[in-house]
């Protein structure tokens, strides 16, 4: 037996190596010692020409290196190697990552049986509360969504679970994007006395189950699904992702926030994490670009139906991506003189503007001419029917089946180069890229458990291709709304859709939910402002002013899209234009960066749209803005209190804050950090309804000779 400790700033993980697999020991974080007893299980059984024998690993070597370990176990039936990657970051606080590769050496075809990938009994010094969180790919739960008034989505959208002796929670996440479908955000917290743990899974499917033990112990195990199998060709490997997995000291607020911090600086795509214009503000093509820029617009999102010349409900050419739409020809020759996609996309790089470009990998059903070689088709002379699943969703047109890789390497040279040719900057996918079904054989079974894996495989293979060659590249995430609220899409997209409502409200729910488990830089807020406008009959969404819809938006990356559409080209309807520039700036200047650098705390209870709800952010450096920290106060109806006191976390105890009711001026005043920590916050909105924004402005220090100001 061989002891082995991975460390990162604040965790230490104590292995030990058998030849039975990888085992884990103990978790310290800081001066926290959780007791676990654990391990990385070897892959089961296999099966070869008919029959199914199980595996005989034999420990091999171990090799440290610069961020952990690796071992390598072999097989001496079939020779096959699995090899167990162990990876720390020593100079920020976070978790390990456990992952690993099964390479089949076999030289045939070989079908393994996987059980759990990790699996860990861990001690805690009271029954700990399991927290775990759906998608809301939709609409968030426990919300009346403004388009169907007469139907309320059932839940409470964050679940806490305490796991007393032979309670149990079950954390299933699929591929599945029908609305409000996919299951759980792949994560749970465990949350105890002033300390918890957490796992989480870097993968689009699989389940993390949770059981409660005797003695405040509590068992954790994650697979891909149930008896999940499938076939690795010769030579060929099963990937088995990164499982996270650590511990932390405070409350679930300072969990999350570490949990957060990490996996933004560790692991958003480069493009998000350096460059300080990220979340990138952003509106669908209703402005031209040259007045969306002056408001504080920095992308500029082309939506569904760009490539058709029939009307959208017939859903054509889908996956065709030329441009056809005779109202998207017009505007582009109006603004620019434009006449093709790379026109626009010269035009768009001349003012420093980015261009997303909406993208669906669908069968377009079409075979018109313009292309000579493979079409993404099931008809016409160069079609290929057994490139698609048979699941259709958002429409007629059949899914792209990805585990087929003829189909990925299709895909994946055809959307470079129309990414290149354009100069667009930004894919934004939707409608179940990564298919969760299929009836097609190929890398996957027809109809199999594994359909979902091999799917995820050819669509994470596209993106880091793109990512990788195209400088600049940004993935967005649009797909059926937050249906792919996973690690594993968002170690590579710059930004996620919260909810699929296009709702401020519900919007502002998601936002609170899902920030307990993503960075907040990273999820959006596709919002139809029209719902915020009195003025709007059509589509107004309750009884309060813009101010409260635009601030409920601008706590997250900002998507702007009105379903009124436009005037013309430099005027939106019902004066969106005064609040977009008037609430962007505080945005692009004073929250992004708070919401890059600072933690998020969700200072009062879910928003139920009744009322008092609340979030705060705050860091302990000074921002170039001069902000430390901005707290956001609603009052959605008049079922409550004038006045809210609130708790502040996060700023420096010895800076000196202005804190600046944005408002109601009259209630600013100035205070120490600890005193802000210390004694929390007073507002008052006597009107029936109501929101405001307090910034906390730094003044100084609370010693005189380091005294300064801005």
């Amino acid at each position: 037996m061989t002891d082995i400790a991975c460390k990162t700033a604040d965790n230490t993980i104590a292995f030990s190596i058998k030849d039975e697999g990888l085992f884990l020991n103990s978790l310290i974080c800081d001066d926290v010692e959780f007791l676990l007893d654990g391990s990385v299980p070897l892959p089961d059984s296999y099966l070869l020409h008919g029959e199914k024998k199980a595996f005989s690993w034999k420990y091999s070597s171990s090799e440290r290196n610069a961020s952990g370990f690796s071992v390598l176990f072999c097989d001496t039936c079939v020779s096959c190697a699995y090899r167990i990657n162990v990876r720390c970051r020593s100079d920020i606080n976070g978790p390990a990552e456990i992952s690993a590769v099964l390479t089949n050496g076999s030289g045939e075809p070989l079908r393994v049986f996987l059980r759990e990938l990790i699996l860990v009994e861990c001690s805690f010094p009271s029954a700990p509360v399991a927290w775990s969180f759906p998608k809301e790919s939709g609409v968030a739960e426990g919300v009346v969504w403004h388009n169907e008034p007469q139907t309320f989505f059932k839940g409470t959208g964050i679940y806490r679970d305490i796991m007393t002796e032979n309670n149990s929670v079950l954390i299933e996440t699929t591929t599945l994007q029908d609305f409000n479908a996919g299951g759980k955000v792949p994560m749970v917290y465990l949350d105890a006395e002033n300390s918890g743990m957490f796992v989480a899974f870097e993968w689009s499917s699989s389940r993390i189950i949770v059981n409660g033990l005797s003695g405040n112990k509590v068992r954790v195990s994650l697979d891909f699904h149930e008896n999940f199998n499938t076939v690795i060709s010769a030579g060929g490997d099963l990937i088995i992702p990164p499982i996270y997995f650590g511990g932390y000291k405070g409350d679930i607020e300072d969990g999350s926030n570490l949990f957060k911090r990490w996996f933004f600086l560790e692991k958003t795509p480069r493009s998000a994490r350096e460059n300080e214009n990220e979340p990138l503000t952003q509106i669908d093509y209703q402005l031209y670009a040259a007045t969306a820029k002056k408001l504080g617009i920095q992308s500029i999102k082309w939506d569904y139906g760009w490539w058709t010349d029939r009307p959208t409900t017939e859903a054509m050419h889908e996956g065709s991506w030329h441009l056809r739409n005779p109202e998207y020809i017009n505007n582009i020759r109006r603004e620019f003189k434009a006449k093709t996609l790379r026109d626009y996309g010269n035009a768009m790089s001349q003012l420093n503007m980015n261009w997303t470009l909406y993208a669906l990998l669908h069968d377009c059903r079409s075979d018109d001419g313009l292309e000579s070689d493979d079409r993404l088709t099931s008809v016409g002379p160069n079609s290929h029917p057994e490139w698609f699943s048979n699941r259709k969703i958002g429409g007629v047109c059949p899914v792209a089946d990805l585990g087929n890789e003829e189909c990925a390497a299709y895909i994946k040279r055809k959307l470079f180069a129309l990414f290149t040719s354009s100069r667009a900057k930004t894919w934004r996918s939707d409608f179940e890229p990564i298919a969760c079904c299929s009836d097609k054989k190929n890398r996957h079974d027809a109809d199999g458990n594994d359909v979902q894996y091999w799917c995820s495989r050819g669509f994470y293979d596209i993106v880091d291709y793109l990512i990788e060659s195209i400088p600049g590249f940004r993935y967005e995430s649009c797909s059926s709304g937050g249906s792919m609220k996973d690690f594993a899409t968002m170690h590579r997209a710059s930004v996620i859709n919260n909810d699929d409502s296009a709702d401020w409200m519900s919007l502002r729910t998601t936002f609170y939910d899902s920030s307990y488990c993503f960075p907040p830089a990273q999820l959006q807020s596709p919002v139809n402002p029209d719902t915020f406008c009195p003025d709007c009959e059509k589509y107004y969404a309750g009884k309060v002013d813009k101010d409260m819809g635009m601030r409920s938006v601008i706590m997250s990356a900002v998507m702007l899209g009105s379903w009124c559409n436009r005037v013309d080209g430099e005027t939106l309807h019902h004066g969106l234009e005064a609040y977009y520039a008037k609430y962007l700036r505080l945005h692009n200047e004073v929250i992004k960066p708070l919401m890059r650098h600072g933690n998020l705390y969700h200072t009062l209870p879910r928003p139920d749209h009744i009322h008092w709800d609340g979030m705060q952010y705050g860091c302990d450096f000074i921002p170039e803005s001069g902000v430390g920290g901005v707290l956001f106060l609603f009052k959605p109806t008049d079922q409550n209190e004038p006045a809210i006191h609130v708790t502040i976390r996060g700023l420096n105890p010895s800076y000196i804050y202005c804190a600046d009711y944005l408002e109601r001026k009259n209630q600013s005043y100035s205070a120490t950090g600890e005193e802000l920590m210390k004694n929390g916050l007073t507002c008052l909105i006597p009107e029936a309804t109501g929101s405001e924004i307090v910034l906390f402005r730094v003044e100084g220090k609370s010693s005189e000779e380091e005294r300064y100001f801005f």
